[in-house]
């Protein structure tokens, strides 16, 4: 007998695909009865690692998630389902989320020519406690002819625009997030401009000077 199908599904895909959905179908958090109904008679298993929930003398196995966990289960209706709403539950924003400042980043003289047919947007969000960097990529080169990646900054700018410090957020990829955490101790008033740079993977962390894009958060 072959084997059964299998699914590998990789978390950067998913949420590639889920942020192109309407904020209103990301509002599910629950799905109704017979879906877990569904779930229980597809997927029956329970090695007493993770919480579960009780249908009717079955039990319900919640498996972890992970953007980096490699997983195997059997391909189904039902583990999909699964899979999209706990995916979803995790890309929603709060109801307490605020958008406090927003950013066009531009193409600016001196910047790396890889920009300059490309645009992108920043927004500053406040969520539960967090502060967050958004980023709306309406067109990025992520088609780069080298083994480079764009990197998100945020700067800390004197009274000339000149850079007085700056921290990087993380890479931007094409099929990975585009909600970055501001880190600890970083005050977005102070590190207030948003910058995108081609960074080589050379090993080395500090910026390369190829910036792409460039905008200054203000008012929204």
């Amino acid at each position: 007998m072959p084997d059964e199908p299998t699914f590998a599904p990789d978390m950067a895909d998913i949420e590639a695909i889920l942020r192109e959905l309407d904020t209103d179908d990301l509002v599910l958090e629950s799905p109704p009865d017979e879906v877990w109904d569904r779930i229980a008679d597809q997927l029956e298993f329970d090695d007493g690692r993770h919480d579960s929930r009780s249908r009717g003398g079955g039990t319900v196995v919640a498996a972890p998630f992970g953007r980096r966990r490699a997983w195997m289960l059997p391909l189904s209706a039902a583990a999909a389902v699964i899979l999209v709403v706990a995916v979803a539950v995790t890309l929603s924003r709060s109801d307490s989320s605020t958008t406090l400042a927003h950013a066009d980043l531009e193409f600016q003289p001196g910047f790396d020519e890889a920009g300059a047919t490309a645009a992108a947007s920043a927004d500053l969000v406040a969520d539960d406690g967090s502060e967050l960097i958004e980023i709306d990529d309406a067109s990025l080169p992520f088609d780069l002819d080298e083994d480079a990646a764009l990197e998100l900054w945020l700067i800390e700018p004197d009274a000339e625009g000149n850079v007085v410090d700056l921290v990087s957020l993380g890479d931007i990829a094409a099929d990975g997030t585009r909600t970055f955490s501001v880190p600890a101790g970083y005050d977005p008033t102070v590190y207030s401009v948003v910058d995108i740079s081609i960074e080589p993977r050379d090993g080395d962390a500090s910026h390369s000077g190829r910036s792409i894009l460039r905008g200054a958060l203000g008012s929204v």
